[in-house]
């Protein structure tokens, strides 16, 4: 029984052998062809990986310039770094590190094939349960570069194929030097200059052997090695030092006689004097501006160069770049200053910790260019932290209406500026048994034109519009526009009002406003111009997306009717005249006054201000609109200093002008009392008058409007005072 027992186990282990074997010849195969296919690959973008490196060896943190060219954020600075040349580095520092990572630095050309296949031997034998390993100096500085950690076979072949490819481009003293000015060596401390600093006090030019072989011998792990901490680690550090000299006597770097000396310094103890060096932390608060530019142009860096966002978050913060930002540090400061004003932060009725909050964005919308950007209320005082005025997806109440609504509407040909619509109580039917039913905030005001209903916003109107027009349609427009956040449930009449499924954030909502400003043409919104290397070579440039979503006829008179707020008898938003300059703009409030909104326009900017509480909160604010507050502030400061500005009409054959009577939005007759001069895409004017006024018809053909001219319409300068009017509330 013994023996056959004995024969079953020897036959079980040869063929688990033999399993092993199939294996291992599936694995060197698979390996095989992976690195064929991730060589051909990298090899493409080779020149691309080495034209980063070599930037990235400056290490450097880069520079963010507003534009007026002062420097505002330093990015990659809160990182305590102190470059040292390689002609400064003690022969010994650099033999200890040469000794303990790859002795066989200066013979390969990036990576040590013996010990990388013994690695490879490892990793098969062990059926892919333990990494590679067997990183030369080369790759580990291709991988402080990337921020690639991961243990994947794939990254690990990459990273190869990059070692190589800088090899290309740099000597061997150029890879050790940024090798040695990049490690981490200590607490948020990198570089061996500034770990000599740290640990003894001293530059690393003046290292004694054996502190240059404790720098090295921490390197694996610097923090397990730490002298200054609560665990005592000498022990553990004169192993490791001494290690690192036998391996350096090993290799003929140094003398016996050098070797017994620091042996015998060893042994006394190393005089460890904690150097004093900057604390920094990787907290760097920036503004809400240039946080939303470190966002996008380290998407840009990636997508344009194929690399990772951790990459790309390395390029930025190593390569000394001059990254031109928007921002228009005036506009920002003073967005800032009125956001930290006391009088906007109320304090939650369900939670006294928690307090209102508040976003502002403001525009070039003839270029794109996000001038200022602020993400919440009060100081600054988180680093990359939530930023509502990109980030917060919010419903927009009335003031989604220009952009869901009138846009579509009036270029579709759907209604005029001049169209009747009865505003009064409405059921409409949405597919439920009990239809929909919305409501005016303010009274019923019967049958009135788009442009009244536009001035004290009025809901009924636009409702039936986006009936006639489809939800379907209006999305169309809106994603033109640049509205990402709308699904498939947007898809109903309450889109007319700003009930939306997801909400959308500032950033967006600003974006298509300003494609109204901007004669129709959508520009995505940016906040830098261009990215530059420390030579000045261009690494990216902003090229905004653009196209063309409404025509600029269409554009100017939406601008018209957006007057109608401003300078109206009925307007919602007559706090934000600007003297001598024409405001476009919309108020904006949700049910149960969740959300208040003002979104505008002038001549100069696009701004949008959203205010609110994070979780859903009634706003009271003394029956005021404090969105409407901060944008009326913010905004006649910054244009109290420029030229008078007006609307511009288009010089087109496609726009025209006709007299209309305001109650039934036909041609007006001398017996009408409310009349307006309107302006319509051509062949839409009415084509008969008002019979319910009594009076004699005037002497015009009724089929010929007046086509426009460049004539600007008239403006009304008076300037009114914010701080008399009691806003009025709309849904």
């Amino acid at each position: 029984m013994n023996r056959i027992k004995k024969s079953n186990n020897k036959d079980t282990d040869n063929s688990k052998k033999k399993f092993d074997f199939r294996k291992l010849k599936i694995i060197l195969i698979l390996l095989f062809i992976l690195i064929i296919f991730l060589a051909i690959r990298t090899g493409i973008s080779i020149s691309r990986w080495q034209n980063l490196a070599q930037d990235m060896i400056a290490n450097t943190p880069s520079k963010v310039l507003d534009t007026s060219g002062e420097v505002i954020a330093e990015l990659g600075n809160n990182k305590n770094i102190k470059n040292i040349s390689i002609s400064e580095m003690p022969d010994n520092l650099k033999n200890a590190y040469i000794s303990i990572e790859d002795q066989r630095f200066y013979k390969h050309s990036g990576v040590d094939f013996p010990r990388t296949a013994a690695a490879i031997f490892t990793y098969i034998r062990n059926l892919g349960s333990s990494s590679f390993g067997g990183s030369s100096i080369t790759q580990q500085l291709v991988k402080n570069l990337t921020g690639d950690n991961s243990s994947k076979v794939t990254r690990k072949i990459t990273e190869w194929i990059r070692a190589f490819a800088i090899e290309g481009v740099l000597s061997k003293d150029e890879i050790l030097e940024a090798y040695l000015n990049i490690i981490y060596v200590g607490p948020n401390i990198y570089g061996v200059e500034l770990g000599s600093t740290y640990y003894f006090n001293k530059s690393a030019k003046d290292l004694s052997l054996e502190e240059c072989a404790f720098l090295a011998g921490i390197n694996n792990s610097p923090n397990s090695y730490n002298p200054f901490g609560e665990t005592d680690n000498t022990e553990k550090i004169n192993v490791r030092t001494k290690a690192v000299l036998d391996k350096m006597y090993e290799l003929k770097y140094i003398s016996e006689l050098e070797y017994n000396n620091a042996i015998s310094k060893l042994n006394e103890g190393l005089n460890f004097k904690n150097g004093k060096i900057e604390n920094k932390t990787n907290d760097a608060i920036y503004s809400y501006h240039t946080d939303a530019l470190i966002t996008e142009i380290t998407d840009e860096i990636a997508k344009k160069k194929k690399i990772s966002t951790d990459f790309a978050t390395n390029y930025i913060n190593m390569a000394g770049l001059n990254i031109y930002s928007t921002q228009d540090s005036s506009i920002q400061s003073e967005i800032e200053k009125e956001l930290s004003k006391p009088k906007y932060s109320l304090k939650s009725e369900n939670d006294p910790s928690v307090t209102s909050q508040a976003a502002m964005v403001i525009m070039d919308h003839k270029t794109g260019q996000v001038v200022g950007c602020v993400g919440g209320i009060g100081k600054k005082d988180t680093s990359r932290g939530f930023n509502r005025a990109i980030q917060a997806l919010r419903q927009t109440g009335s003031a989604g209406k220009p952009v869901a609504v009138l846009a579509p509407a009036l270029e579709e040909k759907i209604i005029t500026a001049a169209s009747i619509y009865v505003d009064e109580p409405t059921t409409f039917n949405d597919g439920t048994p009990e239809g929909y039913s919305p409501t005016d905030y303010n009274n019923y005001r019967g049958s009135i034109t788009v442009r009244e209903a536009v001035e004290s916003s009025q809901n009924i109107p636009f409702v039936k519009i986006m009936e006639e027009l489809t939800p379907k349609t209006s999305i169309k427009y809106m994603r033109k526009m640049g509205i990402s956040t709308l699904t498939k449930t947007d898809e109903n009449l309450n889109l007319a009002l700003g009930g939306l499924d997801k909400g959308i954030s500032p950033l967006e909502l600003c974006a298509a406003y300003a494609c109204i400003a901007n004669d129709g043409v959508y520009i995505k919104p940016t906040f830098y111009i261009k990215v530059e290397n420390s030579i000045g070579k261009k690494v990216i440039e902003s090229k905004p997306e653009k196209k063309k979503v409404i025509s600029k006829e269409v554009s100017y008179i939406i601008k018209s009717l957006l007057t109608e707020p401003v300078t109206g008898s009925n307007g919602t938003a007559n706090y934000c005249k600007i003297k001598n300059i024409d405001v476009a703009a919309k108020t904006g409030t949700t049910n149960e006054e969740y959300d208040r909104w003002l979104c505008g326009f002038t001549p100069y900017y696009t701004a949008v201000t959203w205010f609110g509480f994070d979780l859903n909160e009634t706003i009271k604010f003394n029956r005021k609109n404090p969105s409407g507050q901060i944008w009326s502030s913010v905004m006649k400061t910054i244009h109290s200093k420029l030229d008078e500005a007006h609307f511009k009409v288009p010089e087109s054959s496609s726009l025209e002008t006709a007299e209309i009577c305001l109650s039934t939005g036909l041609l007006s007759n001398t017996g009408c009392p409310d009349t307006h001069t309107e302006f319509f895409l051509k062949g839409t004017a009415p084509t008969t008058y008002c019979i319910d006024h009594s009076g004699t018809r005037k002497n015009v053909n009724p089929s010929v409007t007046n086509t426009v001219t460049s004539e600007e319409p008239d403006n009304i300068d008076t300037e009114i005072d914010s701080s008399n009017i009691d806003n009025t509330f709309e849904q």
